[in-house]
Order: C-alpha cells, then sequence, then structure tokens
C-alpha cells in the first residue's frame, strides 16, 4: 500500500468569521513551557517559570530578557504576557496560529516577526516561531518542544562575544541566525540523497526510483516555500529605519540575508537536477527498453528466413503425382541440405546485422 504523504498546507486556522486579535487554541495544544534568559554584560539568570509575576521580577533585574514559550495550552497566561509587554493582539493571534508566512510588522514599541524554523525531526516540514522584539526584551513563541537555539543559549551561559552586551535586537538577530543556517544541514543531506538517487537512475533505472525522485522533489518544493519569503524579513529589517534595530545590528543582518540568498541558490540547484533527474530516468527506461527490443528484434529478423524453411519442408506435398513436388525428401543428405541451409541463413543475417553496425 502507498504511503499517504501529509498535505502541504496542514497548519491549523481560526474558524472563519472569529473576532479579530482572539487567542484560537486548539484542544490538543500542550501545556505552555516558558524559560526566560534574563541577561546583562555581567551576569545571566535562567530558570523556567510558571507565572507572570516571576518574568517581571527578572526584567527589573536585568537589562534584556528573552522569553521562550513553547506550546499554547495556557491562553491566559499568553494573554497576560500580552497586555504586560503590550503586544498588539493581532500580532499576538498570528503567533498562536502556526499558519502564517514569514513576515514583519512594525508597531509603535515593538517589532513582529514570523521565521520558519526546519523541524527537529523532519527537517522538511517547518516549524513557526514567532518573535516579538522590543526595548529590552525578546518574546519567541513555538509550536512545540525542540528547536535550534541551544547555541545561543550556550553563548549566553558562557558570556562570550558581544551577545549580552548588544541588547535585544542582537538577540533577536542570533536567535533568526540559527533558524537560517539550520537549513543548511538539512539541504547537505537532500544533496547526499539527490547523488545517491543519481547513482540509482544512472546503474539501475528501477521502477520505485520515480517515486523517490518525486518526493525528493516535493521535499524541495517545501523548503524553497519556507526559506524564499525570509529574504523579504530580513530586507525589511535592514532597509527599514526601526530605532528598536541598532546600525550595529544590521551589517549581521545582512549576514542572515546574504545566507538566505545562498539557500534558495542552493535549493534551485537541487531543484533543476531532481527534475534532471527524473528525465534522466525516463531517458534510461527508454534506452533499456529499446535494447531489449534491438534484442528480440534481432532474434525474430534471424527465426524468420528459418520458419520459413521450416515450413516449406513442412508442406507434405505427395511425390507419387509430381517429380517436382519437394525432391529433397528423396535426396540422401535432404534433412543435413536443409539444416545447414537453416544454418548458412542465419550466419548470413547475422554477418549483415553486425556489418550494419546494429550490434555494437
Amino acid at each position: 500500500m502507498t504511503k499517504r504523504r501529509p498535505p502541504i498546507n496542514a497548519k491549523r486556522r481560526s474558524p472563519p468569521g472569529s473576532v479579530p486579535g482572539q487567542l484560537q487554541i486548539a484542544h490538543s495544544a500542550g501545556k505552555s513551557k516558558i524559560r526566560v534568559m534574563a541577561f546583562g554584560p555581567d551576569a545571566l539568570e535562567e530558570r523556567q517559570v510558571t507565572d507572570l509575576n516571576a518574568i517581571l521580577e527578572m526584567k527589573r533585574k536585568f537589562t534584556t530578557i528573552w522569553v521562550d514559550i513553547v506550546q499554547f495550552g495556557d491562553p491566559d497566561l499568553i494573554s497576560q504576557i500580552g497586555d504586560t509587554f503590550g503586544l498588539h493582539s493581532l500580532a499576538l493571534e498570528d503567533a498562536v496560529n502556526t499558519h502564517q508566512r514569514p513576515k514583519v510588522e512594525e508597531y509603535d514599541d515593538h517589532l513582529f516577526v514570523v521565521a520558519l524554523m526546519p523541524g527537529v525531526d523532519d527537517p522538511i516540514h517547518a516549524e513557526q516561531v514567532a518573535f516579538f522584539i522590543g526595548a529590552g526584551y525578546v518574546i519567541t513563541f513555538q509550536e512545540r518542544p525542540g528547536d535550534c537555539f541551544e547555541n545561543v543559549r550556550d553563548r549566553l551561559r558562557r558570556g562570550t562575544g558581544r551577545i549580552r552586551s548588544m541588547g535585544s535586537d542582537y538577540t533577536a538577530y542570533a536567535l533568526l541566525d540559527a533558524i537560517i543556517d539550520s537549513y543548511f544541514p538539512a539541504l547537505e543531506k537532500m544533496g547526499d540523497r539527490l547523488e545517491a538517487l543519481e547513482t540509482r537512475v544512472i546503474d539501475d533505472p528501477a521502477p520505485e526510483n520515480i517515486a523517490d525522485l518525486h518526493d525528493m522533489k516535493r521535499a524541495l518544493l517545501l523548503l524553497r516555500r519556507a526559506i524564499w519569503p525570509h529574504r523579504d524579513v530580513f530586507n525589511s529589517l535592514i532597509r527599514n529605519e526601526h530605532p528598536l534595530i541598532s546600525h550595529e545590528t544590521r551589517p549581521f543582518l545582512r549576514d542572515c540575508y546574504d545566507h538566505s540568498v545562498q539557500l534558495m541558490d542552493i535549493v534551485e540547484t537541487y531543484r533543476e537536477m531532481a527534475s534532471g533527474l527524473v528525465d534522466m530516468h525516463i531517458s534510461s527506461v527508454s534506452m533499456k527498453l529499446n535494447e531489449v527490443m534491438k534484442v528480440l528484434t534481432i532474434v525474430a529478423t534471424i527465426f524468420i528466413p528459418l520458419s520459413f524453411i521450416a515450413s516449406v519442408y513442412g508442406m507434405n506435398f505427395n511425390r507419387g503425382i509430381s517429380p517436382w513436388n519437394m525432391p529433397e525428401l528423396d535426396w540422401y543428405l535432404g534433412y543435413p541440405f536443409a539444416l545447414l541451409l537453416m544454418c548458412a541463413s542465419a550466419a548470413g543475417l547475422l554477418w549483415y546485422i553486425w556489418k550494419k553496425g546494429w550490434l555494437r
């Protein structure tokens, strides 16, 4: 039985006619887990929190705070966080409704950014990550546990580089950069799969290759849809003069833009390779079929005169009525003569076919 592929657009959406700005949480949503990392140039505090007061306490003690919310099973707590930080209700609704396209929305005192992160278990199906960037804070919303931010957390814990002293915009850049860079390992695996498929198509154009190639093209299409809009996101963050994005952070965002363009080049190259492999598979199958047909045609061509000779000597005309009826039946070497005639006809045809180059 053919394995059913998940639909390309398998995201939860708000019911038609819903009130704008209302949090529509799915019943299957898991309990929200909130991890807070509050830091300054010389200190850091990290902990799991369950109430708003702990977040506010850490915010008062440090210059920058990163609130990471995973799963949306506690809409009341999410609403309280939105009210406390002054997050726009429409942006908060988009953060928990995970069908958004990567985008940037500007508000008076904060930025709302949506990015798509490769899944931990299945990099092809991306996960939405929503960012709220404000003065001294970054709030992220993730669909499910597991992310690519552990290196950023390690940098914050160690205090290496400039990440603790550059502010919330640089923290948001570091997280966005981690998302973009996490696509490269996924594409490297896709490249290895393409090379293996190329070898299979050339060596053994089996029927299952075409299904694998279509799966590859579908995966590349999903990756393209996830990566493409990030270029506009970084371009908007670089070009729009928003006070929350400092001039010191803009060159780093340009590096993210360059990486997104590089990713798109790789994806487009792989898509062309996959399309070429489909054509190569069809050509290989056609060539293999042509070789089989050529051999069968040569065999049939050789046996045509042999069948003719055998059928002539199988007509059994009565020799008693006319001496012209098959005189070879009275020959002493009539049967060897017939066999020799068949062998000579087959050898002559083989020589002619070889001379024409049809056997080479």
